[in-house]
């Protein structure tokens, strides 16, 4: 019932990241639903990390990469029967086909998506026709898209959230724009503005229209302004994609109105964000603006000038497309023959379960050696693995941590290779962004590949590498290799960098876990442990063997008082210094440092050591007194300066609460501050020690 329940949860999710309008809102989501997964001790199917990853790909300009993971999520929904996921994929791979310029993918699957939807969903088929209807919109025809566009509204505005109604919406404003229903258009985006006026995506849209129409009135300069607007509001949502269709508008606004002194600057600016998300819809519109602007310029030299930069614009789009098409056939191909079986292989649907298994244990480990075995053998099945390595680039030091196993399935000390001393074929991969394998290596072309800093002997003939992507940098790299030659076939190395998808988004949720984790468990000003870290790390250090502790409490002395006469902003500054210094004089693996609330800090030892411990609390408290900070409130100094309680457990520790553990430095604190501030006192000891 509990997977039922979770999987509802999910599903939910994916119904609402539509309305998530930009990169930030999508990776919000996702932090969301990572953090509800450790919570409630659950695994995130790997459909619904493609699906999230996809929608997150797509705001973030990556289309050619979001249509791969959702192609990747169908298969996946299509193992577990999940008709709605599937839909949903269909949906978003034909919008962003659409987006990209493909009109003819763009209404293959959105039609497919409207035709399969499986429950209903009036919210969805609202989304699918929405999009359709743009697609006859940017065709030109015009009855087509509205009739779409009303649909749409009408499920929307009663089946979804009102935000949701405002794209249809816009969309019909548009179209009366062109069609010089200047009034219509004006009343529909005015009764939306109350609406959307906090959302920079929607304002975007709106100053669009607001342009349109303004030059339908020959309010040349109005428009203008609402041009620039149309464009600052899609900067500020940060959604690449509107962001070049908004620059495209205003360069051709420029160009109809002869308006060439910002053009080239906007043309630039646009064109590159349009190469970027690879959009041809929109680099060929840039294109027709550049041909447009060469037209009107009289000077024969710059007129040619133009001409060759625009040959160039063309033929890089046109090859783009070329690359494209091939990898879209290669995508549909792989993720639609699960019935035909690879040459000596399971079939497709079978080895890719085989991969998303790997994922999954990748993903739930947090000690990536222990599992390194597992992925030997399971691979073992695929095909020879002599060894097999992950490495961890560190690009500061320039070095590579490679993990890594034996034809034996035995884990080996991780060992680091400095790159700036040793070529490898790792560091190649990892430096280069390349992945590649080869069957017959030998001496002079390893020499060749690497440079003359490699080692020359040739321990393994064939090879496969990659590097691996963690939140949008390459900081890993993987291989496997096999002693003998030919060992590796094409499909094999197709399946091998099918592998490395799931492991890099594998690798990336468990590195956003951990982050998630330190900041719940972290102060965010001073960066140590904070209060709930401390009643965590008690039960812990109960169940363990040691019995004897020291605990000491740490407060600012008159730290109000500072505050109220040098502000909070000096507060935070003197927390943060003082903080730092008590890590210095406290670090170790048995030592832990809380911030136990407002100025005051607690540290839990494992062991006493009296000698020690006292020797570290006075040059702390000569520390904060060096550190010369006016305090002319205080009355114990003339500088900022703390007080110090210390008590020592030495009974049983399971016997005790936190409560009483606290209590008892409390009270030694409570006593430094009876014999004045700025000292520590020891229970053990029979007078403060006063610095």
């Amino acid at each position: 019932m509990a997977n039922e329940l979770w999987t509802s949860y999910l599903l939910e999710q994916v119904r609402q990241l539509p309305i998530a309008s930009s990169k930030q809102q999508v990776q919000f989501r996702l932090n969301t639903i990572t953090s509800e997964s450790l919570r409630q001790n659950q695994s995130i199917p790997p459909q619904f990390e493609f699906i999230f990853q996809g929608f997150l790909y797509s705001r973030s300009g990556r289309l050619i990469e979001s249509i791969n993971l959702f192609f990747d999520a169908i298969t996946f929904a299509q193992q577990n029967k999940q008709e709605f996921l599937i839909c949903f994929c269909h949906y978003n791979i034909g919008t962003v086909y659409g987006m990209l310029g493909n009109y003819f993918y763009a209404h293959k699957f959105l039609t497919k998506a409207e035709k399969s939807n499986p429950i209903g969903d009036c919210y969805i088929i609202g989304l699918i026709k929405n999009n359709i209807g743009d697609i006859f919109l940017q065709l030109g025809n015009f009855n087509e898209a509205l009739a779409h566009f009303e649909e749409a509204t009408l499920l929307l505005q009663q089946h979804a959230h009102k935000l949701s109604a405002a794209v249809p919406l816009f969309n019909i404003a548009e179209i009366k724009a062109k069609q010089c229903h200047f009034d219509e258009a004006l009343n529909i985006i005015n009764t939306l503005f109350d609406d959307i006026k906090e959302e920079p995506r929607f304002l975007g849209f709106y100053y669009k229209i607001k342009a349109e129409i303004a030059n339908g009135h020959h309010n040349i300069d109005e428009a203008e302004a609402f041009h620039l607007l149309s464009i600052e509001n899609m900067c500020r949502s940060q959604n690449d994609y509107y962001q070049a269709e908004m620059l495209l508008d205003y360069c051709q606004y420029l160009t109809s109105h002869h308006k060439y002194e910002m053009l080239d600057t906007y043309i630039e600016r646009g064109l590159s964000i349009a190469k970027s998300i690879e959009s041809d819809k929109l680099i060929d519109g840039f294109n027709d603006i550049i041909l447009l602007r060469i037209k009107d310029i009289p000077a024969i030299e710059i007129r040619e000038q133009y001409y060759q930069t625009l040959t160039s614009s063309l033929l890089n789009s046109r090859r783009e497309l070329l690359k494209r098409e091939s990898d879209y056939l290669q995508q549909l191909y792989r993720l639609n023959t699960a019935k035909l079986q690879l040459s000596t292989m399971k079939s497709l649907s079978d080895n890719l379960a085989l991969v998303n298994k790997i994922g999954q244990y990748i993903n739930n480990s947090t000690d990536i050696q222990s599992i390194l075995p597992t992925i030997q053998q399971d691979l073992s099945t695929l095909f020879q693995t002599d060894t097999l390595a992950l490495g961890f680039y560190d690009k500061e030091a320039d070095s590579i941590s490679i993990h890594y196993l034996d034809e034996n399935h035995t884990p080996k000390t991780p060992y680091v290779t400095n790159c700036k001393n040793e070529a490898t074929y790792m560091s190649y991969c990892i430096k280069s962004n390349s992945a590649f394998y080869f069957n017959h290596m030998n001496s002079e072309q390893k020499v060749t590949m690497l440079g003359d800093k490699c080692d020359r002997k040739v321990h393994f003939k064939s090879v496969m590498f990659s590097p691996i992507k963690i939140n949008g940098e390459i900081q890993a790299g993987f291989t496997v290799q096999a002693k003998e030659s030919y060992q590796y076939q094409a499909f094999h190395f197709e399946l091998f960098t099918q592998l490395i998808n799931y492991i890099s988004i594998a690798l990336e949720n468990q590195y956003n876990r951990q982050q998630l984790l330190y900041l719940s468990q972290t102060d965010h000003l001073t960066q140590v442990w904070n209060r709930k870290s401390l009643d965590a790390h008690f039960l812990q250090l109960k169940k363990q063997p040691s019995n004897v502790y020291t605990s000491i409490m740490i407060d600012i002395d008159h730290y109000k008082e500072y505050n109220d006469t040098y502000g909070h902003i000096a507060g935070d500054k003197i927390l943060i210094k003082i903080s730092k210094l008590i890590k210095e004089h406290f670090h170790g693996l048995n030592t832990e440092v809380y911030r136990y609330g407002g100025d005051e800090f607690f540290i839990l030892i494992a062991g006493i050591n009296k000698e020690k411990t006292q020797g570290k609390l006075y040059s702390l408290l000569k520390a904060i007194k060096y550190l010369f900070i006016p305090h002319e409130k205080s009355t114990c100094s003339h500088y900022v300066s703390a007080s110090i309680g210390i008590s020592y457990i030495e009974e049983g520790l399971h016997t005790l609460t936190l409560s009483q553990v606290v209590d008892r430095a409390d009270k030694a604190l409570y006593k430094a501050k009876e014999m004045g501030r700025d000292c520590y006192y020891d229970f053990s000891q029979t007078e403060a020690l006063i610095q």
